[in-house]
């Protein structure tokens, strides 16, 4: 019988990509960057002139996500990560048990890759975790950080049905057979609490057209099953608490979307709360991606907090 699996196809995922950052305006430059704690490379898009930003993604999802944002960005120097296994980067096999120590150097190892002493960090989701426990290990690193969105393995609330499924072996080998469609997309943005905007039709053509492209020709979906559900499995050591979060001596803003379905404001206001510096701003009519709600408003947000004097010592 002949398989149903849609094999990676660069050139039709790059050509997708190229048009979502052409829907913003821009046409950012490439290169690698080697992590010295993983001995692999990630790809950096990079895009932009002024300070620079680091932007890291979450699960099931690549760089370019951070478009739209980045479309309404000017004045800073933004680097777009394709976090390992995601995107056009290679995977690196991360676990409960090594992700602690990877995490927390992760920061640091990109910015010695890129030749930068410290940055400013905009992350979501499992990125926002990566930038959690890079900023309470080697806060010197950064500048100012913005959380858009729950960051994984904060707390354990329930799972959105899809990434429970991936916890499932013979869903993830299912998932990744079927090749996916345009209601796979809606699907997952549904999941993820962009319920308002769908109905709206606030989701922009082209971010729903990379999305299909991402999970359709990389193999993102099936290395991110694999993460999801290596790390659910040993979330009890990987959830972060609130030692760590105390630790993340980083002024931070958090843009929390009110509809975020792996948690809500209470949790916003708890994980603020713990940390020395942070600010909270609970996002009415948003999901777990803020930004594809509201990409100008959120821009407008993180770059005023960015802009604003570190009166730190």
């Amino acid at each position: 019988m002949r398989s149903l699996r849609v094999e990676p196809d660069v050139a039709q995922y790059r050509r997708v990509e190229a048009e979502l950052w052409s829907s913003v305006g821009l046409v950012p430059t490439e290169r690698r960057v080697r992590l010295a704690c993983t001995g692999t490379s990630v790809r950096v898009q990079d895009v932009g002139s002024g300070d620079p930003v680091l932007l890291l993604h979450g699960e099931l999802d690549a760089g370019a996500t951070w478009a739209p944002l980045v479309g309404h960005l000017p004045g800073v120097r933004c680097l777009v990560i394709d976090r390992p296994g995601a995107g056009l980067s290679a995977p690196y096999p991360i676990t409960a048990t090594n992700l602690p120590r990877i995490a927390s150097a992760f920061v640091a190892d990109l910015l010695d890759g890129l030749g930068l002493c410290s940055a400013h960090v905009v992350a979501s989701s499992f990125g926002g975790h990566l930038a959690l426990r890079s900023a309470a290990a080697t806060p010197h690193r950064f500048r100012r950080m913005v959380q858009l969105g729950c960051p994984a393995f904060v707390t354990r609330p329930p799972a959105p049905a899809l990434l429970r499924l991936l916890t499932r072996s013979w869903a993830r080998t299912t998932l990744t057979a079927l090749p996916p469609g345009p209601r796979a997309v809606r699907v997952l943005m549904r999941q993820l609490g962009h319920g308002n905007s769908l109905g709206r039709e606030g989701l922009a053509p082209a971010v729903l057209d990379y999305y299909l492209a991402l999970l359709r020709h990389t193999d993102t979906r099936r290395h991110d099953g694999e993460l999801i559900a290596e790390l659910v499995a040993g979330q009890a050591r990987i959830t972060l608490d609130d030692t760590v979060l105390a630790a993340v001596d980083v002024p931070t803003l958090w843009l929390w979307g009110a509809d975020d379905t792996l948690a809500g404001p209470d949790v916003a206001r708890r994980v603020a709360n713990a940390m020395p510096d942070a600010t909270l701003r609970v996002v009415v009519g948003a999901g777990h991606l803020p930004w594809l709600d509201d990409p100008e408003g959120m821009a407008t947000a993180a770059l005023d907090f960015l802009n604003a004097a570190d009166v730190r010592s």
